[in-house]
């Protein structure tokens, strides 16, 4: 690890570790750059909480090899005492090797197959006639009253925390109460500022407290739901693996809620902004509604909710002759890797006829995302009710983004939605 806190002049005076950067959205022409000049680079960690510098991946094929190589860790590795997903490191047995995105096989693979099949198949498939059914609640009502919305807070918002409580069996009278804290908190910070601060604290141990209620009336009263089988489940005893503790149970518990609101309700928001920043792409959708399909992995493509994750390298590796060190913070940059000149054709297009699409926005390797064929389902019956309802979605202010370089977040999105002449 290097003392020295200039940044490259690649970087051309960006700190990928300053939250407030971000604000602007992702820094795609900064990318573009690192991929042709720097595919490997050691950022200085002068804004990062402990200081230290981090490697940067920024093209596909590094990003692929290496989310599927063991010598980088998603719990920690070398001589760290903590470690995780983050730029900063998170304590070990408190979040790190606890969470089980923070986590490494075996164990992580294990719990994947508990939770699997309560987000795929037909647990995933019988959301649909629910979440169809809060889409035309949600899009009814703002068309009643005009069009006129936010589209983050009077829709993608409400309509990514109703589907998350479904899946995880939250009761309807907490929805309200689960909104509240969303709309304030962004996992452990202040949505609005980037920070930790007494606001987002205490929202952080309220809804800490919630699931750990809730999944103890799962345990008494279980149902078909996610939560139920976490408050439950057991993963299979291999490889000496002891049984899921309480704090694993309840921490996970907030973590699917943290995901599966944060990730749909960011990437819902960006993609009806790439179709009304592109209207001739949302009139090709109406025309032609077999293109949906294609229209969903382009918007995830175009608008990966999360930057960055971060892993920790266990052994020294040499790449493109740069030599990572164990112990060394390695990010894999999606974003960069969703529009990699080698592997995507005009990758600065929004096309949502695109056929060839690899796109790397539900990560890949061991930690591909669990959820990926909620989330699928979940983008595209929204789509399916703006197509019914809505003509053309036009913006009327200024788009607003969080300052956040762990999660792509819009805060402020103003909408006239213009109904279709006849809804379908």
């Amino acid at each position: 690890m290097t003392s020295d806190q200039e940044l490259p002049a690649v970087l051309g005076g960006f700190d990928l570790a300053d939250q407030s950067r971000f604000a602007a959205g992702v820094p795609y022409e900064l990318f573009a750059r690192l991929r042709r000049e720097a595919p490997v680079l050691f950022h200085p960690g002068g804004r990062t909480a402990d200081g230290d510098g981090f490697w940067v991946l920024t093209r596909h094929a590094d990003i692929v090899a290496a989310a599927a190589s063991e010598d980088f860790s998603a719990q920690g590795g070398g001589d760290r005492v903590g470690g995780g997903s983050h730029l900063e490191d998170l304590p070990m047995g408190v979040h790190a090797g606890v969470l089980f995105a923070m986590m490494d096989n075996p164990r992580h693979e294990l719990i994947r197959r508990l939770l699997r099949p309560a987000v795929t198949g037909e647990v995933a498939q019988g959301l649909a006639e629910p979440m169809r059914g809060i889409a035309a609640e949600l899009l009814g009502a703002t068309l009643d009253r005009g069009g006129r919305a936010d589209f983050m807070k009077d829709l993608s918002e409400l309509y990514a925390l109703r589907a998350i409580a479904l899946l995880l069996g939250a009761p309807r009278a907490d929805w309200d109460r689960l909104t509240d804290w969303g709309r304030v908190n962004l996992g452990f910070v202040n949505r609005r500022t980037g920070t930790v601060d007494a606001g987002s604290t205490e929202v952080f141990h309220a809804m800490s407290a919630y699931f750990t209620e809730l999944l103890d009336r799962k345990r008494q009263e279980p149902a078909e739901d996610l939560a139920s089988v976490l408050a439950r489940g057991a993963i299979a005893q291999e490889h000496g693996e002891p049984p899921l503790t309480t704090r694993e149970r309840d921490a996970n518990a907030v973590l699917l809620l943290i995901t599966g609101f944060e990730q749909p309700r960011n990437t819902i928001a960006s993609g009806v902004l790439a179709l009304a920043q592109h209207p001739e792409q949302w009139q090709a959708l109406r025309k032609d509604r077999s293109l949906l399909p294609q229209a969903i992995e382009e918007i995830l493509r175009w608008a990966p909710p999360n930057p960055y994750n971060r892993r920790t390298a266990t052994r020294d590796v040499e790449l493109h002759g740069r030599l990572i060190r164990a112990g060394d913070k390695v990010t894999f940059w999606w974003p960069s890797a969703n529009r990699d000149e080698e592997v995507f054709d005009n990758p600065e297009t929004f096309d949502i006829g695109r056929t060839r699409n690899p796109h790397l926005s539900f990560g890949t390797g061991t930690h591909f995302c669990l959820g990926e064929q909620v989330a699928r389902l979940e983008i595209g019956l929204f789509l399916e009710a703006l197509l019914d309802r809505v003509a053309e979605v036009r913006l009327t202010g200024p788009v607003v983004y969080a300052p956040n370089n762990k999660h792509t977040v819009i805060l402020d999105m103003p909408v006239e939605l213009v109904p279709a002449v006849e809804a379908r």
